[in-house]
């Protein structure tokens, strides 16, 4: 994601609808922890109930977040430096997917819980395998996958020099005259997304559903 902020930036600029909703639906003077915040697109949102503060794992993609005058800092989803039982709500927004095992995805969740007051709520995202009514486009053979990210060069570029400085997950697409990276993503069936909360305790799932190519998934912190 460091290698495509400020592409990735350009095509996410506000939150999902029912998103907002859930935001909108928080008590007044709400702190929010938005982890995994990306280029902050979902923080705006918070500022009608109360604060965010927001984490991610890229280092470009918070740069534009401070930019944006943001309060954000680098974290890994799994362990992040929050005070325990301080905030009112966590996001967590296209995150779980990128974590590659089991164990991982349920440390994920179990840090958001920890950061919750009791009857704090939150909101989790994560790319469906089901892709029916999605807006990606993408048919996943399995769950999973790499998904090509397509960072279209203007005008002549030497790449093969450029090819030489790519990380691993870099590589040239001379027919487009662009360059791919590959993202790992784990895309979830019906049942698995709140299984994996159901493995959480003091969690009570308040509610799932599918939106727009996404499981989702809202759960209150009861102990």
């Amino acid at each position: 994601y460091d290698s495509i902020a400020p592409h990735w930036h350009g095509t996410r600029y506000k939150a999902w609808p029912r998103v907002q909703a859930f935001i909108d639906g928080l008590p007044r003077h709400s702190v929010v922890a938005d982890i995994g915040c990306g280029n902050g697109k979902n923080m705006p949102a918070c500022d009608s109930v109360g604060f965010a503060i927001g984490s991610d794992f890229s280092v470009k993609l918070l740069e534009i977040c401070r930019e944006r005058k943001f309060e954000v800092f680098a974290a890994d989803c799994t362990a992040v430096p929050l005070r325990t039982g301080a905030f009112d709500a966590a996001l967590s927004i296209a995150v779980l997917h990128h974590l590659s095992t089991r164990e991982r995805r349920i440390a994920a969740i179990a840090e958001a819980k920890r950061v919750l007051c009791i009857g704090g709520r939150m909101l989790f995202y994560a790319w469906a395998k089901e892709q029916t009514s999605g807006r990606s486009g993408h048919v996943f053979e399995s769950a999973d996958v790499f998904v090509p990210w397509h960072l279209k060069m203007e005008g002549e570029v030497d790449l093969t020099a450029i090819k030489e400085t790519l990380p691993a997950s870099g590589s040239v697409d001379e027919e487009k005259n662009a360059l791919v990276f590959d993202r790992y993503c784990h895309v979830y069936e019906e049942g698995e997304l709140p299984s994996l909360f159901e493995a959480v305790e003091g969690l009570t799932i308040v509610e799932c559903y599918y939106d727009t190519g996404n499981w989702c998934v809202i759960a209150e912190r009861t102990s």
